[in-house]
């Protein structure tokens, strides 16, 4: 019980403080899933094939846990990530697969990963977690969407807060985004302030040491759509469009240019963070016993009542965090 509360404790923003766990004293429950894991693998590449069937919600619980606990790794310290999306789908007949096709899909989507993996030209990469997604069923065909989280390289002088010089655009409008003001104007056309955020987060988060995996299911993902549904308290507004925990601004205000200075990129990011860290019960959105997974931050530009309104929104996974024997595999 003990080895098992120590893995649910939240992460810290700061990737030094990490924790070991003892491998050899794997808790019970993880011990029962690596086993149902391991024997789907096996009965997937028996010659014998299974003429079992599962339900949808089985089905995708194995494809994404069975990748997950093969090759993803949670402690793998990061410089960059980035994200790529597989569709696949899945024949469905009177609610039921057979195992025989979800084992198929699984080692299709393996293969699919791979592909991804390697046609990135980086260094230390490893896959983090893949969560899955169901569209929909269409007449007898299950359609999903399968979103990979990948990491790569590692230093140990991460930038984990922004500068005091630079001011980053809010986000990528017409293709240009980069910093706006400052001695770097100009530069990094490609990235944005959203980006920037989110590639912070994601390289100075803590990782646990040890064999750790993500349980990721769809139902853990948080959609952060509307800012202003997360509002912070009115006395630390020292500026007048700090609304909320994500960036968020209106024409009708002054000052308005889209363009954020360095005391505000530092606020907004401490202050996602702790939207995203804290769990349910102490005001944040992480669900009681998830772990952070990974966010993707976007900048938005749209009209609201007649005014221009420029805003950041989020995808946040989270996963149940688990300890295995055995290290990952990799996808090389």
């Amino acid at each position: 019980m003990l080895a098992l509360l120590i893995i649910i404790i939240v992460f810290t923003s700061c990737k030094k403080e990490q924790q070991t766990y003892d491998n050899t004293n794997v808790p019970a429950k993880d011990m029962k899933l690596a086993t149902m894991i391991n024997n789907f693998k096996e009965r997937g590449v028996s010659p014998l094939k299974s003429a079992s069937e599962m339900t949808v919600d089985s089905a995708i619980w194995y494809i994404g846990a069975t990748a997950n606990f093969t090759y993803g790794d949670a402690s793998f310290e990061t410089e960059r990530t980035w994200t790529d999306t597989i569709l696949f789908c899945l024949p469905v007949n009177n609610g039921k697969i057979t195992e025989n096709e979800v084992y198929a899909k699984y080692a299709d989507l393996v293969d699919n990963l791979r592909i991804k993996y390697q046609a990135k030209n980086e260094e230390n990469k490893q896959l983090v977690a893949v969560y899955i997604k169901t569209l929909g069923i269409d007449a007898n065909t299950l359609n999903c969407k399968a979103t990979a989280v990948f990491a790569c390289g590692f230093t140990s002088n991460s930038n984990c807060t922004f500068n005091n010089i630079d001011s980053w655009k809010f986000g990528q409008v017409n293709g240009s985004g980069g910093i706006c003001a400052g001695v770097n104007a100009g530069s990094f056309p490609s990235s944005d302030a959203a980006m920037e955020m989110q590639k912070r987060i994601m390289a100075c988060k803590a990782v646990p040491s040890g064999n750790c995996w993500f349980e990721t299911l769809d139902n853990y993902t948080q959609y952060l759509m509307d800012p202003l549904l997360y509002p912070i308290n009115p006395l630390i507004a020292i500026s007048n469009y700090r609304y909320s925990h994500l960036y968020w601004n209106s024409d009708k205000y002054p000052d308005f240019n889209g363009c954020i200075n360095p005391e505000d990129l530092n606020f907004y990011l401490t202050k996602i963070k702790e939207l995203i860290y804290k769990d349910t019960q102490n005001g944040g959105i992480r669900p009681v016993g998830l772990n952070f997974v990974d966010i993707n931050m976007v900048g938005e530009e749209s009209s609201e009542n007649g005014f221009t309104i420029y805003k950041h929104i989020a995808i946040v996974q989270y996963g149940i965090l688990h300890l295995s024997l055995d290290p990952p595999k990799s996808l090389d």
